[in-house]
Order: C-alpha cells, then sequence, then structure tokens
C-alpha cells in the first residue's frame, strides 16, 4: 500500500489524462522519440551493480520527467531505453508536436551532466543517444495487464526512429526531415532552427550508420542539431 501511494503521489495529472486519452487504441500521428544510454555496457561491468541500479533508477525518472514536462506520453522502457510519444491531438498541432519532442530530447540531453555527477562519473562518460522521427500514421493505445501499464505504438514510422537512434553515437541527436518539416517558422525559430538552411543526410551515408539501418531505412533522411 506504501508503495502505491507513493506512485499516485508522484503521478503526473495531465500525464494521467493523456494515458486516458489512449485508452481506447487508434491512429494517431505525432513525435516519436527513441532515446538509449551508449556503451551502457562497459559502463555496468565497471560499476557496482547496486551503483548501476542507482544510475538506471536516475536516467529514467529524468527522461520521463522530461517527456511529461514537454507534453508527451512516456512508452516502454528497455534497459537503459526510453520511448516517448508527442500526439499532435495533445500539443494541439502537429507543429506543436514535433516542437514538444525536441524540447524533451534537449532537456535530457542537458539533464545528462548533473545525472553523471550524481553518479560520480565525468560528463563524457554518460552520453545518449536520440533519435527523433514523426509517425503519420502512428496506431497508439494503452496496454494494461495485471502487471503493469504501458502505452505502445505501432507501425513503420516507429521502426524506423528505432534505426534512427543507434546511429546518434556521441550523445548526438538526429531527426529526421519528416519531422523537422512539421514545425512552423515561427516554432522552429523558438528552437533556433533555421528551415532554409538545415541539410539532411541518408542514414545509409552517415559514418556510424548500423548494419540495420542500411537494411531497413537506408534512404531516410535526418539531420542533426
Amino acid at each position: 500500500m506504501m508503495t502505491l501511494a507513493a506512485l499516485g503521489a508522484m503521478g503526473d495529472r495531465e500525464h494521467l489524462e493523456r494515458l486516458q486519452g489512449v485508452a481506447a487504441a487508434g491512429r494517431r500521428p505525432g513525435a516519436i522519440l527513441f532515446a538509449d544510454l551508449e556503451d551502457s555496457t562497459p559502463l555496468a561491468k565497471r560499476l557496482s551493480t547496486a551503483n548501476y541500479f542507482a544510475l538506471g533508477r536516475r536516467l529514467i525518472r529524468v527522461a520521463d520527467q522530461c517527456v511529461v514536462d514537454a507534453g508527451g506520453i512516456t512508452g516502454r522502457h528497455s534497459g537503459d531505453g526510453v520511448v516517448a510519444f508527442f500526439l499532435a491531438e495533445n500539443l494541439g498541432s502537429e507543429s506543436a508536436a514535433a516542437q514538444a519532442c525536441v524540447r524533451a530530447a534537449r532537456a535530457l540531453r542537458d539533464a545528462t551532466s548533473e545525472i553523471a555527477e550524481r553518479s560520480n562519473l565525468a560528463p563524457g562518460e554518460l552520453m545518449m543517444r536520440f533519435g527523433l522521427h514523426w509517425g503519420a500514421t502512428l496506431y497508439v493505445g494503452l496496454i494494461s495487464t495485471v502487471g503493469r501499464t504501458e502505452v505502445t505504438a505501432l507501425g513503420d514510422d516507429v521502426n524506423d526512429a528505432a534505426r534512427i537512434e543507434p546511429c546518434a553515437t556521441g550523445g548526438r541527436l538526429l531527426a529526421s526531415k519528416p519531422l523537422i518539416e512539421r514545425l512552423t517558422p515561427t516554432e522552429a525559430d523558438n528552437l533556433g532552427l533555421d528551415l532554409d538552411r538545415i541539410t539532411y543526410t541518408q542514414l545509409s551515408e552517415l559514418p556510424t550508420a548500423t548494419a540495420k539501418a542500411q537494411r531497413d531505412a537506408p534512404s531516410l533522411a535526418v539531420c542533426e542539431f
């Protein structure tokens, strides 16, 4: 009961409302964020199990807070990675959803230095990869079982987002052309982006392109910022 009470107290009301909004699965356009801790295996081997668990817990808590603060919906947690969705129906427009996704990713990237310091690590020892993409036909819904509640999404765009993220080594943030071009000039300017000057690179042409990216999404155009 104490655990349940703590979870209830930590819950964000607006996020809970967004979860309720996807209780019935359906097509919902929105932005997709994949983020994952880079070089987690050697880090896990170097740290004690207890310290690595504490690091992972700090990272997930901060990641979820960044998503919630930006108006997104937290998805699944897989190992040291997080998935989040920013739906146009929640943010008011496709442009606002794309902007929220970028803001959440930047906030999490900025927070990694503090997480590293709290974990007695140098800033360069804690880096995350970020892959951002637009899902025009996401099928999003809430899955509730006796053990957990989780928001998930299906569609080719989710798979493409999952291919972008591993290519963003070195703590980089890679966003797809479909996501960036959802931004209005005003909201792009709010992010410090000049839509007319952005250039894109196909995933297959990146030096960091993974075998899966080259196989599944070679022509997907992305930019770094």
